[in-house]
């Protein structure tokens, strides 16, 4: 029963083997349950010195939690008769149907925190990135850049794009009038896909969310200088309608982002994602709750420095003056991530005794556990069915992962 879940669930499941997926082995002991966390270990972060003074540094540890934190289903019944289909009949009859349901729900609950998580942009909200202009192709190769200066090297890692089903039409349609390989031309005419490009392995997934942005009026700015961490008072928003929505983006004039390794400038200003609704009180005033963190110094710096007092904040890169247009918009939008970029984790779920049946099995491809129960019902006649998968997953590298807005 399990196995017939599973193989429709591998095989329609997109993003989820595309994360690291070493970490099971945390969850997989026996007593595991929903809100276990495992704490995963980033390695050091050096700053080295010049000359021959020694200057030791201090060994500063940094971990990132991966929580069980979800857990969804599948469930049906039948009668008493029916339990005695064949396997076959039983597969696709209901089987299948679970498992597909299954890949859909576990591939956008992914989807919903990379994006959240995600904080490098590149593209212009409310277009389809690929469908016209002649810059279609530099914004798949503006987001690649992104990962290079994030310290993700292309050789040796392993890029993935997700895109929606109308970015692969723009893709296919303009990428005509480059050069091409004619092995690949012949696959995408033949299949409708995009094959490999740019260094890309490219994914077609109609389960990556649609970006409404908050309602945004006045001239933002940052008040107060210094400011580091998650939390950034802000004003200058229109009184009491303004709000940044979760998963909106924002920089601050003036506080760029920098190489990992060397800590200099990328000369491009650092993105920030917004983790919780923000509202405008009846004096324009914010509190912005966003990642990464503000570092502008140390083993672990990420921006040039810290925000200026009255530095002017741009929503998805646009000027206070421009970003009427972009009030409440709704924006699709692609992702390219690094396969460091995000974990994903799955444990057994505990098999009870005294059922009809129970068990639980783990596809070896994902590595995603399902459990399965069933359990008789005299009064109705019925065999009642449930098919559980516990999971949970995070970021771990995240400036490994940049969207394409759009």
């Amino acid at each position: 029963m399990v196995w017939g879940v599973l193989e429709p669930l591998s095989n329609n499941t997109v993003a989820i083997p595309n994360t690291t997926r070493d970490l099971d082995q945390e969850f997989g002991r026996k007593g595991n349950k929903i809100g276990d966390t495992i704490y995963v270990a980033k390695p050091w972060r050096a700053i080295g010195r010049d000359g021959a003074a020694y200057q030791p540094e201090g060994l500063i540890d940094t971990q990132v939690p991966i929580t069980i934190n979800q857990q969804s289903g599948v469930d049906f019944q039948f009668s008493s008769q029916e339990k005695y289909l064949s396997l076959d009949a039983m597969k696709d009859r209901y089987l299948d149907k679970a498992g597909l349901s299954l890949a859909n729900k576990l591939d956008l609950r992914l989807l919903q925190m990379a994006v959240v998580n995600t904080a490098n942009l590149v593209g212009t909200p409310g277009t389809t990135p690929g469908l016209s202009g002649s810059n279609a192709f530099q914004i798949w190769a503006q987001a690649g850049q992104k990962l290079d200066e994030m310290g993700f090297p292309l050789k040796g890692s392993t890029r993935c794009a997700f895109i929606t089903p109308a970015m692969r039409v723009g893709w296919i349609t303009n990428q005509t009038a480059f050069f091409n390989p004619q092995n690949a031309i012949g696959k995408q005419w033949k299949t409708g896909q995009v094959e490999d490009a740019l260094g890309y392995e490219w994914y077609v997934d109609q389960n990556i969310p649609t970006q409404t942005i908050g309602v945004l009026g006045g001239t933002p700015a940052v008040v107060g200088a210094g400011q580091t961490g998650t939390s950034i008072l802000t004003n200058g928003w229109t009184a009491t309608t303004a709000t940044i929505a979760v998963g909106d983006n924002v920089t601050f004039a003036g506080v760029y982002a920098v190489n990992p390794q060397s800590r200099l400038s990328t000369g491009s200003l650092q993105d920030f994602v917004v983790q919780a609704l923000g509202t405008a009180d009846g004096s324009g005033n914010m509190t912005l709750t966003v990642t990464p963190a503000v570092v502008p110094s140390g083993a672990f710096q990420n921006v040039s420095a810290s925000p200026a007092s009255g530095a002017l904040i741009n929503v998805y890169h646009a000027a206070a003056a421009g970003q009427s247009a972009l009030s409440a918009l709704q924006t699709p939008q692609a992702l390219l991530w690094d396969k460091q970029a995000f974990a994903f984790v799955s444990f057994p779920g505990d098999v009870p005794e005294g059922v009809d049946m129970g068990f639980q099995d783990q596809d070896d491809d994902i590595g995603v556990s399902v459990r399965f129960v069933r359990q008789f019902i005299g009064a109705t006649d019925q065999m009642i069915n449930r098919f559980d998968v516990y999971y949970g997953s995070g970021p771990l590298y995240q400036e490994g992962s940049v969207r394409i807005c759009g």
